[in-house]
C-alpha cells in the first residue's frame, strides 16, 4: 500500500506501483514548458486585462483515484507467495472533478469484483493531456486506456499509440450497429478499423437572450447574416454591454473551435481528400474575415476565455456567445460556484434558463466535440478489452450520469434495447438537482441537443487526414493565429496566408507547391 499525496493537497492511497520515469518525464515536460515558448502577447490589453473575471486555478495536472483494493491491507490472511498477481490495467480519463472522481472510484470497485482486475484510475486535465501522452510515448509509460477528444483518435492511431484491432474486437463483442453511425465513420483507419470508441458527445451551441432578441425583433441567431446583425443591435459600450463573446486565448482549443466552426458553416475545408490544404480558398478567406469582424467590433476589449464568456452571459453584459451545453444548469441557477448575476436573476434565479435560446448550426453547419475511449499499443489486449466491453455495458450508465448535459451517449443502446441509453438522455438528474434537461428547457431542446453530434463532420477527419488534425490540435496552431490577428499583428488577409504557411510547416514533405512562394 502506497500513499500519495497528489494535487489540491489531497491524500490518495493506492496500492499500485508508481510509474517513476512518467512522473519524471512529467516533471521534464513541465520544466521546458516553462522555459520556453510563451505564446506572443496581446498588445494593449493589460488594462482590459485587469478588468476580467479571474480564472479560475489550474486544474490538477493528474490525480490518481483511490481504489478499493487500495484499503484491503487490514486483513490479516496474506496471499501465498505462490499465488499469481491479478492483472492490472491503468486507465486515463480527461476530466478532473470531484464528481468524475467519484464516480470513476465506483467503476473501478465494481470492475475489479467482477473480474478480479487492478485498475488504476488517472484523471488527467484536458489541456494537459496530448502533452501527456506525448510524453508517455517516450518514456514507454503509455497507459492501457485513454479517455480523449476525437482530434488526436486517428493520429494517435496513425502514430501506433491506439491499438486499432482491439478497438475492432471490442466493436465486433458490442455490436457496431449499436454505435452512433456518423461517428464511427470519423475515426476510421486506412486499414478500415476505428481508431477509437465512440463515447459521448455534445454540440458547440450558440446561446442567445430570447428576450433580447423579442425585444429588437431579431432572427434567430443561425447565421452569419443573422449573427451580425444580432451582435451590433445588442451591443452598447455605454453600458458595457458586448453584442457577442467567444473564447479568444491562444492556449484554448475552444478558440480553434470557434474558427472551425464558422469555417465549417461556409464551406470553408482544410484539407482535400489528397492532402492539399484549402485554406486560401475564397470560403475560408470570407469565413475568417467574418470571425475578425464580429469579434472586433462587437466584443469586449482583450483577451477571452471560456470563463469570461461565461460569466460575460451569466452577468447580463452580453446576450450572444457560443460554448458547451454545461451552460444550462448554470443558468438555471444549479451551480453555486457559478450564479447567474443578471439583474433580474437576484429575483428570479432561473431566469436566464426561461429566457435563452440555443442554436447548434450555423448555415447548416453543426459542431460536434466527441469524447472516445482508445486501447494503447502498450495494453494487454485481452484485459483492455474486458475492461472496454464494461465501460460500454455495465458502467456506461455510471459514466452518463455525471455532468450528462454534455454527454450525450454515442452507443445508443444495447442488442436487446437499440435506444436504451439515448432515448435516456435528458432525463438524467443535473447538478445534483431534482432538475432535468427535459423538465428545463423542454423535449424539442432536449431533441435539438441530442440529434446531429457527429453529421457534419470535423475539418479533416472526412478526407482522411485525421494525423494533420491531430498535430494541429497538439500545437494549437490556429489558436495562436486567431490570437495575433486580433491584437493587430495581422490583418485577416494576411492572416489567412500566415495560416496556411505554419499548417504547411506542420506536415512533413508537402506534396504541393507552396502558393504562397508565388
Amino acid at each position: 500500500m502506497n500513499k500519495q499525496q497528489v494535487a489540491g493537497g489531497k491524500w490518495q492511497v493506492t496500492h499500485h506501483t508508481s510509474h517513476i520515469t512518467f512522473y519524471f518525464s512529467l516533471f521534464t515536460l513541465l520544466l521546458l514548458s516553462a522555459c520556453g515558448l510563451a505564446n506572443p502577447p496581446r498588445l494593449a490589453t493589460a488594462t482590459a486585462q485587469a478588468a476580467l473575471t479571474p480564472t479560475p486555478s489550474p486544474e490538477p495536472l493528474i490525480l490518481p483515484v483511490a481504489t478499493p483494493t487500495a484499503v484491503s491491507g487490514g486483513s490479516s490472511t496474506q496471499p501465498s507467495a505462490q499465488a499469481e498477481p491479478n492483472p492490472s490495467l491503468t486507465v486515463w480519463v480527461n476530466e478532473t472533478s470531484d464528481a468524475h472522481e467519484q464516480m470513476l472510484d465506483q467503476m473501478t470497485a465494481d470492475f475489479e469484483a467482477q473480474h478480479n482486475v487492478d485498475v488504476e484510475m488517472v484523471l488527467v486535465s484536458p489541456q494537459l493531456l496530448p502533452d501527456l501522452v506525448n510524453t508517455a510515448v517516450l518514456s514507454d509509460t503509455l497507459p492501457d486506456i485513454i479517455i480523449h477528444p476525437i482530434e488526436f483518435s486517428v493520429g494517435w492511431a496513425e502514430r501506433g499509440i491506439f491499438d486499432t484491432a482491439a478497438a475492432a474486437e471490442v466493436l465486433t463483442q458490442l455490436d457496431a450497429d449499436t454505435f452512433n453511425a456518423d461517428a464511427l465513420a470519423l475515426v476510421q483507419t486506412e486499414g478500415g478499423q476505428p481508431a477509437a470508441l465512440p463515447n459521448s458527445g455534445y454540440h458547440q451551441l450558440v446561446i442567445y437572450r430570447t428576450d433580447w432578441f423579442e425585444q429588437r425583433n431579431l432572427a434567430v441567431p443561425n447565421s452569419f447574416r443573422a449573427l451580425s446583425a444580432a451582435a451590433e443591435a445588442t451591443t452598447d459600450r455605454e453600458n458595457l454591454v458586448a453584442g457577442f463573446v467567444v473564447p479568444t486565448e491562444s492556449n484554448l482549443v475552444t478558440t480553434q473551435q470557434i474558427f472551425e466552426h464558422m469555417a465549417l458553416a461556409n464551406g470553408c475545408q482544410l484539407v482535400d481528400e489528397a492532402g492539399e490544404l484549402q485554406l486560401l480558398e475564397p470560403e475560408c478567406a470570407s469565413a475568417l474575415n467574418f470571425y475578425y469582424t464580429i469579434i472586433n467590433q462587437n466584443s469586449p476589449i482583450g483577451v477571452q476565455t471560456d470563463t469570461s464568456t461565461r460569466n460575460a452571459y451569466l452577468a447580463g453584459r452580453t446576450g450572444l456567445i457560443m460554448g458547451p451545453p454545461s451552460l444550462l444548469p448554470q443558468l438555471a441557477g444549479l451551480d453555486p460556484e457559478a450564479p447567474p448575476t443578471c439583474p433580474e436573476c437576484a429575483a428570479t434565479p432561473d431566469f436566464l434558463a426561461q429566457n435563452s435560446g440555443f442554436v447548434t448550426d450555423i448555415n447548416g453547419a453543426e459542431f460536434g466535440n466527441i469524447s472516445l475511449l482508445g486501447i494503447t499499443s502498450a495494453a494487454e489486449r485481452e484485459t483492455a478489452v474486458l475492461f472496454a466491453t464494461y465501460w460500454f455495458n455495465d458502467g456506461y450508465e455510471q459514466w452518463l450520469s455525471v455532468d450528462s448535459e454534455r454527454k450525450v451517449p454515442l452507443r445508443l443502446g444495447t442488442a436487446a434495447n437499440p435506444r436504451q441509453f439515448i432515448d435516456a438522455w435528458g432525463s438524467r438528474p443535473l447538478a445534483g438537482s431534482d432538475q432535468t434537461l427535459a423538465s428545463l428547457y423542454g423535449p424539442e431542446v432536449v431533441a435539438t441537443l441530442r440529434e446531429g453530434i457527429a453529421t457534419t463532420g470535423r475539418w479533416g477527419l472526412p478526407q482522411g487526414q485525421g494525423e494533420l488534425i491531430t498535430t494541429l490540435y497538439e500545437e494549437l496552431t490556429l489558436s495562436i493565429m486567431l490570437q495575433e490577428m486580433l491584437s493587430g499583428y495581422f490583418s485577416s488577409d494576411q492572416s489567412i496566408i500566415e495560416a496556411y504557411n505554419r499548417i504547411v510547416d506542420l506536415i512533413p514533405n508537402y506534396a504541393f507547391p507552396n502558393v504562397t512562394d508565388n
